[in-house]
């Protein structure tokens, strides 16, 4: 198996620092929104009513200028918002300051959370929050991220373009076609950097060292991940729901998996 260069290092380095604006520069407070809230002694039914015409699923419930709970639209009836109101569980709960990563992966555990200014609970976010752009802006660039690793390893992997091996002729005519294009617009580029994502998963997946080194466990299972990945980031592209054939809990899972892959290919220097 060929030996990845020490320099390398530098470069993963690059790629780490560019990781870190999403995982830190990025909090979960450019997804919040305000929450507004009701007094506790307020008519529920009117309450319901004023959710509906303003179409909240929740709202905050005050009491002496305090947000001490929350009540659900579909929960409430005749009655005050007393009878109705939930208290904040602690798994609800994140600082002002969490990353927008981390608060991805909270709502694999729940469909809301709220988040605490000091030690007052001001903003929610809710599932309908995760379609917003800065998620949209962390997601593509965590797959771009991905793509750039991949195609250093491969870069270090594959000496003199002997990756092309693994793809068969209409993908490498296609890449040298892009090298041609690109070259004659005087970018300094090499042909590794005209493979595609697709091409990138078959280099991966077709050479066994390499995909174990990866911690990909067998080439059905790349496949499928590579697959959902694809269309997720073409879902990004063109402004689509970013679920729209998957539950939130695939989706979150294939952020999960991302992140993960985004690791093993850390180690490697």
């Amino acid at each position: 198996m060929p030996v990845i260069p020490v320099q390398q290092r530098d470069k993963v380095s690059s790629y780490q620092s560019l990781r870190s604006l999403y995982e830190q520069n990025i909090t979960v407070n450019s997804i919040a929104e305000v929450l507004v809230a009701c007094h506790l002694q307020d008519d529920a039914t009117s309450i319901k009513n004023m959710m509906v015409l303003k179409d909240y699923d929740i709202l905050g419930v005050e009491e002496n200028g305090i947000i001490i709970g929350y009540v659900v639209r579909d929960e409430l009836k005749e009655g005050t918002c007393k009878d109705f109101y939930r208290s904040f569980l602690p798994t609800e709960l994140v600082s002002e300051s969490t990353s927008l990563l981390y608060t991805l992966f909270i709502f694999k555990e729940t469909n809301r959370i709220f988040i605490l200014e000091g030690n007052r609970i001001t903003k929610v976010v809710t599932l309908a929050d995760l379609q917003k752009p800065p998620i949209r802006m962390l997601l593509f660039g965590l797959i771009s991220l991905l793509e750039m690793h991949l195609y250093r390893i491969i870069n270090d992997y594959f000496p003199e373009d002997t990756w092309k091996k693994h793809l068969n002729p209409k993908r490498i005519q296609f890449a040298e076609d892009l090298f041609s294009l690109r070259k004659a617009k005087n970018e300094a580029i090499q042909l590794g950097d005209c493979l595609q994502i697709c091409d990138k998963r078959d280099i991966v997946l077709n050479e066994t060292p390499l995909r174990k080194l990866l911690g990909i466990e067998t080439k059905t299972k790349g496949k499928e991940f590579f697959k959902k990945l694809e269309e997720l980031r073409n879902n990004l592209a063109h402004s689509q729901d970013i679920n729209t054939e998957n539950s939130w809990n695939d989706t979150l899972s294939l952020i999960e998996q991302t992140e993960h892959l985004l690791e093993e290919c850390e180690k490697i220097k």
